[in-house]
């Protein structure tokens, strides 16, 4: 099977392959390894507290100042031509990261239907869903979805079980990626004052 055109815009590094979404799991995903480079601040600074960072680990950008991976991949589909947003689940992001965020009831009415429909059937309060929609449409045909996990992270069953729900309401395993950061490369310190996006 040849892996979907739109992982492209996500700048995978390696091949894209299927693989069950989790361990166990009879559902198999669109698995894309990324490399990021881990910032650091500069010499001297203290780090960045919770409230500018809401506990992501900060990434380096080519122009030395730092972004987080979500905010990074919503970048690059934008960059590709797509309308796309990180989904704040917590509702507590930074005031200066809004408008890298989507909230379902923004999403065009078709997509919107689906995606609540396939969040309550899988009785999640936010817990399952991706991490980031992204659309060039009006309905869920027209969509993708990417969940973003770090060096230390794993996808959990209710994600398995949101994607699972999904499938049954007709999206495609090639609407989906499970993108993987494996591990930390860096750190670089900032060349100049940080910037929060």
């Amino acid at each position: 099977m040849s892996t979907p055109l739109w992982l492209s815009a996500l700048r995978p590094v390696g091949q894209c392959r299927l693989e069950p979404l989790m361990p166990g799991s009879a559902v198999l995903a669109w698995y894309a390894t990324l490399e990021f480079t881990r910032w650091s601040p500069p010499l001297g600074a203290s780090k960045l507290p919770w409230s500018i960072t809401y506990g992501k680990t900060q990434i380096a950008r080519d122009d030395g100042t730092w972004t987080v991976a979500e905010i990074e991949l919503v970048r690059r589909l934008r960059e590709a031509g797509w309308h796309a947003g990180w989904v704040d689940t917590f509702g507590s992001a930074p005031q200066a990261w809004t408008e890298w965020l989507v909230k379902p009831i923004s999403l065009p009415l078709s997509l919107r239907a689906s995606y609540e429909a396939i969040t309550r059937a899988a009785g999640s309060t936010g817990g399952g869903t991706p991490d980031i929609i992204a659309w060039q449409g009006e309905s869920l045909a027209d969509a993708v979805f990417v969940e973003y996990k770090g060096p230390s992270d794993r996808v959990r069953p209710g994600q398995d079980v949101w994607f699972q729900g999904a499938l049954r309401h007709g999206m495609s395993r090639d609407q989906f990626t499970v993108v993987k950061w494996p591990k930390m490369v860096g750190p670089r310190s900032a060349r100049s004052a940080p910037r929060r996006v």
